[in-house]
């Protein structure tokens, strides 16, 4: 909410702009910048005072570690988690130790929702090039084989994460795509507040984060910048499971997109690839559909839509939006893919090399933990390829 700048915003001022965008569920992270913790006397650990039922507001924390990756610890009940940061040059905190591992598990003994933020830009693949930069969440995919985290944010269109998401689910694991903007709302020209989101799906519950919080978790969601979703398989949601006999059957996927601007793209994806393109209306902001598909392998799917460059008023680089996963287990069979368990074996060994050539570690022990969970993490990948 406040980070530097000469305005300063507050939790009154932050739910006024939540109302003015019909945002529902407002998350206020309280973040270090460099060595100031703005916003901590926020933090209750409980929903704040100025929710009503129709929009709610809780206060949590972002921890920012310049090497590892940015997350977001949603829903702490107890206490903020500190140091905050970690990698930071020039300071008591140059060490890549502690692990974004640790401050994970930390917040899961809040029962927090974890997750990583802004962590790829732009349509290439954050492994590529002579020297992969990894992006800015270079520690993401040794936290989803330890199963420290549950969600993968989107900030602003682009296709490197959801690549780098589509790998993860190509294995099975149950990480939710979320949508958020990283708004700095007391800055004069930053992100809308509420211009990437995600919607979750309460049934007959009612608006309370709790709820919200628990549908977030169980990834009934889509995430976007504008473009509303709906898709089932059988009758499922994202968030849910289809069961098929051990030699496959038929299943019928059924949608609809709308939108307030024209549309390009309306992608049915199958684990990671385009399984069918649907046509718009003669309006291009509109789809239904409804077909039937044999179906002789597990998998997963998501609707997914996208429109073209700097299409007012989306505020955003391009339209986009993606529902989570749905899966098709056939038999028994679980989800597996042998390609993207090693793209994520040449992650983790491009990941070691860069953490053994940092800097800033205080002793051998600091070093040798961080590198013993990335070794760790890499052994879950070697073994889904065998």
């Amino acid at each position: 909410m406040n980070y530097a700048g000469d305005l300063h915003n507050t939790l009154e001022n932050l739910m006024f702009m939540s109302a003015a965008e019909d945002q529902s569920v407002v998350n206020e992270l309280v973040a270090n910048k460099d060595n100031r913790i703005l916003d901590y006397q926020f933090f209750t650990g409980e929903t704040s005072h100025l929710s009503t039922s129709e929009r709610v507001l809780f206060v949590s924390e972002e921890y920012r570690p310049a090497f590892h990756g940015h997350v977001y610890f949603l829903g702490l009940t107890e206490h903020l988690l500190s140091p905050f940061a970690s990698g930071y040059e020039g300071t008591a905190i140059h060490s890549l130790y502690p692990s974004n591992t640790d401050m994970l598990r930390l917040a899961g003994e809040q029962g927090a929702f974890r997750g990583y933020v802004h962590p790829y830009f732009g349509e290439n693949d954050p492994l590529s090039g002579e020297e992969p930069s990894l992006g800015a969440a270079k520690s993401f995919p040794v936290d989803v084989a330890l199963g420290t985290v549950e969600g993968l944010e989107t900030t602003y269109a682009n296709h490197a994460t959801l690549l780098v998401w589509h790998h993860v689910l190509n294995n099975d694991f149950k990480i939710v795509l979320t949508g958020g903007e990283d708004s700095i709302s007391n800055l004069y020209r930053n992100a809308v507040v509420g211009s990437q989101r995600s919607y979750v799906y309460l049934g007959d519950k009612p608006l309370t984060y709790r709820n919200w919080l628990k549908g977030l978790r169980e990834g009934r969601t889509f995430a976007t910048n504008g473009p509303l979703l709906t898709f089932t398989i059988n009758g499922a949601m994202p968030g849910e499971d289809v069961r098929l006999p051990q030699n496959g059957g038929t299943v019928t996927l059924k949608g609809e997109v709308q939108s307030i601007v024209p549309l390009d793209k309306v992608m049915i994806m199958n684990n990671g690839e385009i399984l069918k393109k649907v046509p718009l209306d003669e309006t291009g902001s509109n789809a239904v559909f409804k077909i039937t598909i044999d179906v002789d392998e597990s998998g997963w799917y998501t609707l997914q839509v996208e429109g073209k460059m700097n299409t007012l008023p989306i505020s955003d680089l391009y339209p986009q939006a993606t529902t989570n996963a749905i899966r098709v287990y056939v038999g028994d069979d679980p989800i597996r893919n042998v390609e993207s368990a090693n793209y994520f074996v040449r992650w983790i060994d491009r990941l070691i090399a860069m953490a053994e050539a940092h800097p800033g570690w205080r002793t051998p022990n600091e070093k040798g933990h961080v590198l013993g969970q990335f070794r760790q993490a890499q052994q879950v990948y070697k073994e889904l390829m065998n």
